[in-house]
């Protein structure tokens, strides 16, 4: 197989492009200059939407996917781990790993237990259950080996369609809550008190005001955060035509034009009640991380919004009860290299921080040769400018 021969010589070598930086749109608080940075190409043509995941001992996690048209209308879409011992520098891999699911997407705790969701199409020619379906697994040892829990239709709504939060959400006390629905509904919150090994699938979760023709509430890639009050955020795509941005209707073209609405939970997950939008159309893939100095970074792709399309971050502040971000100034364009007339080519993951204080993000760009490329970005935020 083409896949497998190219893997053996291109995919396990990373080539690293140092001298390279980035922009950063309508500073404000941000110094003007260029934001210097490293990129490090890996994978084979088309792998797709890497995400990343450290470890406590410093280790990086990357996992990705690989798309195989069978022919017929069948699919087999191979989950791909690569690791890093140097922060990003230099990849081994890929392995290919035995798990199900497509658009892998990691969470790593505090103890260092692994968790990756994922959806398994019906067109997988591994799927037996006849619907898409979603899929955790979970490593205890750094994703050496994995256990792997499906989420079933059956008893609940046979054969319909059923996704997760992208991520698992650690609550200071330490329980973890996943968020799964079916698409139309039912919603659940499921909940965990040791570490993921079992699950509390019984609590249901009510989300207010949605009516997203998305994939359920959880399925529009909601992403869950904790506030220091306690409050939980979910930022979750919607559809922007059953859910336009308040003042702005739009006539949806296709799914590049979603965009995020934040929606936050003072029950423990119970009742999600809706808030403002969060950014323009055509950004999604959202995730926040706080930064050793404080700060908040916020990294989303930009994918028809306007040029250029890619991964871009923001700096922002964190309060008792949430987040504030400046979506006009100080925009850090990581990934441009899409060219126009392309469609964006996917973005997704978190970024992740170092303890020497770098930040490492992961993307899949479309090339000219319209096939996606992964690249892993090594780069410093820089203080914000005094006075």
């Amino acid at each position: 197989m083409r896949f497998g021969l190219l893997a053996l010589v291109a995919a396990a070598l990373a080539i690293s492009a140092a001298g390279e930086s980035f922009a950063v749109r309508s500073p404000w608080l941000l110094p003007a200059a260029p934001i210097a940075c490293e990129r490090i190409s890996l994978g084979v043509p088309d792998d797709y939407k890497p995400c990343l995941g450290r470890l406590p001992d410093g280790e990086l996690l990357l996992v990705t996917f690989h798309p195989l048209e069978l022919g017929g209308g069948r699919i087999m879409e191979q989950n791909l781990l690569f690791r890093s011992g140097d922060g990003g520098r230099t990849w081994r891999g890929p392995e290919k790993l035995p798990l199900l699911g497509r658009e892998p997407y990691l969470t790593v705790l505090p103890d260092g237990t692994v968790f990756e969701t994922g959806h398994l199409l019906a067109a997988d020619i591994r799927n037996r259950w006849g619907y898409t379906c979603g899929f955790l697994h979970r490593s205890s040892d750094g994703g050496q080996s994995w256990q792997s829990l499906r989420f079933e239709s059956e008893g609940i709504r046979p054969g319909t369609t059923n996704y997760s939060s992208r991520n698992v959400l650690r609550l200071a006390d330490g329980t973890l809550l996943l968020g799964v629905d079916y698409k139309d509904g039912p919603h659940f919150m499921w909940r965990s008190t040791d570490e993921g090994r079992t699950w509390d699938k019984t609590r249901r979760c009510e989300p207010r005001d949605f009516h997203s023709a998305q994939d359920g509430f959880f399925g529009g890639e909601l992403w869950l955060w904790p506030a220091k009050s306690g409050k939980i955020w979910a930022l979750t795509r919607v559809n922007s035509e059953s859910m336009p941005i308040a003042g702005r209707p739009m006539k949806s073209r296709n799914d590049q034009d979603d965009h995020v609405i934040l929606y936050s939970s003072k029950d423990g997950g119970r009742t999600f009640d809706r808030g403002p939008d969060f950014g323009d159309y055509g950004e999604m893939y959202m995730s926040l991380l706080r930064l050793q100095d404080r700060r908040l970074l916020l990294t989303l792709t930009v994918r028809s919004a306007r040029p250029p399309f890619g991964v871009q971050a923001l700096a922002g502040v964190e309060t008792n009860d949430g987040f504030a971000f400046d979506f006009s100034h100080d925009r850090l364009l990581l990934d441009t290299k899409t060219p126009v007339g392309q469609p964006q080519g996917g973005g997704f993951s978190p970024t992740v921080q170092l303890a020497d204080g770098t930040l490492v993000t992961a993307t899949s760009y479309r090339g000219a040769d319209a096939k996606t490329h992964l690249e892993v970005i090594r780069w410093k935020l820089p203080p914000n400018r005094s006075g």
